[in-house]
C-alpha cells in the first residue's frame, strides 16, 4: 500500500510541473486597424506584443516576414524617434534585442502602404537572439490589399486569419513533454499491474 501511495504521489507532482510549464510562459501578437485597406494608400494600424506571466528573455527582437504580390511599405517609430521601415529591415528592435517578461503590454504604431492590390500575408515571430534565434512565439496575418476604394466589404478592427504558428518556448522542448506523458503512462501501467498482482496473488 506504502508503493501505491508513494507512486501516486510521483504521478501528481509530474502533473504539477507539467501545468506550472505550460502556464509559465505566454506570448501573443495582435494586429489592429480600421477599414479596408486600399493600394497605394497609407493604413494606421496598432502591432501589439503582449505577456501574461511570461517568462523573462533579455535579448528579444520581432521578425517580420511578408510574402504578397509585391513589398509593402511599414513604417515604425522608436523611443529616440527614428522611423523604420520593418517591412525592409525584417525586424523590429536593436541588433541586441530588448527585454521582456511578466505581464506587459507593448503597442507600437505603424504606417502601412501597399503598392499592389491581392493577398498579403505577415508572420511575426518573437525571437530569442541570445539563444540562436529561437522563436518564441509567432503569429500568422492575412491582409487584403483593395484596388479602390469602391469595394463594399469593409473590414473594421479585424485580426485576419490570426493563428498561432509556434508554441511558446519556455526552456522546455515539445520532446520533454512528450516524455512527461511517456513516464506518466509507465508509472500507470505499473501501478495496475502491481494491483493485478496483488488481487490474484
Amino acid at each position: 500500500m506504502k508503493k501505491v501511495i508513494s507512486l501516486m504521489m510521483i504521478i501528481a507532482l509530474v502533473f504539477c510541473s507539467v501545468s506550472m510549464v505550460f502556464a509559465q510562459n505566454e506570448y501573443s501578437f495582435e494586429l489592429q486597424y480600421s477599414g479596408n485597406i486600399i493600394k497605394n494608400v497609407e493604413k494606421q494600424g496598432v502591432v501589439t506584443l503582449r505577456g501574461v506571466n511570461a517568462t523573462p528573455h533579455t535579448n528579444v527582437r520581432i521578425k517580420v516576414d511578408i510574402t504578397g504580390p509585391a513589398t509593402p511599405q511599414i513604417l515604425a517609430t522608436d523611443s529616440a524617434g527614428i522611423e523604420y521601415n520593418i517591412a525592409q529591415i525584417g525586424y523590429w528592435g536593436p541588433a541586441g534585442g530588448f527585454a521582456v517578461g511578466g505581464d506587459f503590454v507593448n503597442e507600437t504604431p505603424i504606417k502601412a502602404t501597399f503598392p499592389e492590390e491581392g493577398t498579403y500575408v505577415t508572420t511575426l515571430s518573437l525571437i530569442d537572439v541570445a539563444n540562436g534565434n529561437a522563436v518564441i512565439a509567432s503569429r500568422t496575418f492575412t491582409t487584403q490589399v483593395y484596388e479602390d476604394a469602391t469595394t463594399d466589404n469593409v473590414v473594421n478592427n479585424v485580426v485576419e486569419n490570426n493563428m498561432i504558428e509556434e508554441l511558446p518556448k519556455t526552456g522546455t522542448s515539445v520532446w520533454e513533454y512528450a516524455m512527461y506523458i511517456i513516464i506518466l503512462a509507465l508509472t500507470l501501467w505499473g501501478i495496475g499491474t502491481y494491483l493485478n498482482k496483488k488481487r490474484f496473488a
